[in-house]
């Protein structure tokens, strides 16, 4: 693929602060190298914020990179990707699919009106009055997405349900039947922010709560996609990896150990032996790569959020000490989460993050890819006629030349040219 082969940063240099993608495609068509420039030199960065910067050992040479028959892979989060226009959904999956990018997350959960301006519809909550009481209108929206998913070669990370439900962003079913405190003024989708008011630790202590959730997790699990004739269960051509929650525990008071062991053990039961089970990552390194993940069985992927790093070095030494956790205890480890609400400073992040994730063989997924991007600073969405965008297609080049450091035989990979 003969775009791949150009200065996919110095792209983003160059258009940092423009989102015109007509300009975009312009500079695609007249500007090709012979030489790979892989270390940016860009102004992007508009805020005193400070960025992690990489260390010169980390300039990548594509001539110089070991290649072995297991890649690397990037992704995108995209948590309300079945709920955008359908030309929108097209769109990003042929951009996945165009530039090797192997996955794509969203999660089961309800979604605003004009969400994130969007255009998309509102969808209840699987749960959205009473826990035990479903609303299947999410899970027929997730089935057609799967389809055109499969279309396009591009797999999917379901994640189960989001904390953030339970009173923060959202208030769902188990919210009202646990009366934790929800924090928007009316009743739907928060606008005015989440934050530690909401404790949903109850969430996670009360028995029935958990009775409740399990049986959440069976009902989906168990649920049958009408296109393909089978149960969720057993898509593993079209589904790499169920998670237990959306940042189980952020934001509480107290920690439950345990918790997502025993789901995961519930999950372990339904699912086919290629789906893989995540954890769904924390809301900082330290929450995401707890040792109890890591010494339960049936979790297969601990997946790394975080967005306060304070430098390069502790984000590298953060990845770097989860791979090696997961190297050591026969666990996976993806770099899920991880974004700015700066749209001039995100490209000079997401090279900071992928180039650490590449280095160390952990694929990467940044927060997030919807249709329009975020251009107000008030959020952390960006589309393809942003500077960030070229960043992440260079993430799926590093993909292909750097070796990873986990095995991932639920996907196709080292085909991207």
């Amino acid at each position: 693929m003969a775009m791949l082969r150009i200065s996919l940063v110095a792209l983003s240099c160059a258009h940092a602060l423009q989102s015109d993608l007509s300009a975009t495609n312009n500079w695609y068509h007249h500007h090709h190298f012979s030489s790979y420039h892989f270390r940016p030199h860009c102004p992007t960065t508009t805020t005193t914020t400070p960025i992690p910067l990489v260390p010169e050992r980390m300039v990548l040479d594509p001539r110089n990179t070991d290649k072995t028959n297991q890649c690397n892979w990037g992704g995108v989060n995209s948590y309300l990707l079945y709920a955008l226009p359908e030309d929108h959904q097209d769109t990003i999956l042929s951009d996945l699919q165009s530039f090797g990018l192997k996955a794509v997350r969203v999660w089961v959960a309800g979604v605003d009106k004009n969400a994130k301006g969007t255009g998309s519809p509102f969808v209840p909550h699987f749960e959205p009055k009473h826990m035990g009481e479903y609303d299947y209108t999410v899970l027929n929206m997730i089935d057609k997405l799967m389809l055109k998913a499969q279309q396009y070669g591009i797999k999917l990370i379901i994640a189960l349900h989001d904390r953030y439900a339970l009173g923060c962003w959202s208030c769902d079913g188990y919210q009202k039947d646990l009366k934790l405190k929800c924090l928007p003024e009316e009743k739907g989708f928060s606008t005015t922010g989440c934050t530690s008011a909401n404790d949903g630790t109850k969430f996670y202590q009360d028995e029935n709560a958990t009775k409740f959730y399990d049986q959440r997790l069976e009902t989906i699990l168990n649920h049958t996609n009408p296109y393909f004739k089978k149960k969720w269960s057993e898509l593993k051509e079209v589904v790499a990896m169920f998670e237990i929650q959306n940042e189980a525990q952020g934001l509480d008071s107290s920690w439950v150990s345990g918790w997502h062991c025993a789901r995961a053990n519930v999950m372990r039961k339904l699912l086919h032996s290629e789906i893989l089970i995540g954890t769904g990552g924390g809301r900082a390194f330290a929450d995401s790569s707890r040792p109890e993940f890591f010494n339960c069985t049936n979790i297969d992927v601990v997946t790394l959020h975080d967005y306060n790093a304070p430098n390069w070095t502790d984000m590298y030494n953060s990845i770097e000490k989860a791979r090696d956790l997961g190297m050591k205890h026969g666990k996976k480890v993806v770099h899920e989460e991880f974004g700015t609400k700066d749209r001039y400073k995100r490209p000079d992040l997401f090279y900071a993050h992928i180039s650490a994730a590449a280095d160390l063989g952990v694929p990467f997924m940044p927060w997030e890819y919807v249709i329009p991007g975020n251009t107000d600073g008030h959020d952390l969405e960006f589309d393809d006629r942003q500077a960030a965008w070229p960043v992440v297609v260079y993430g799926a080049l590093l993909g292909k030349m750097k070796p990873a450091s986990f095995e991932w035989s639920n996907l196709e990979l080292c085909n991207v040219s």
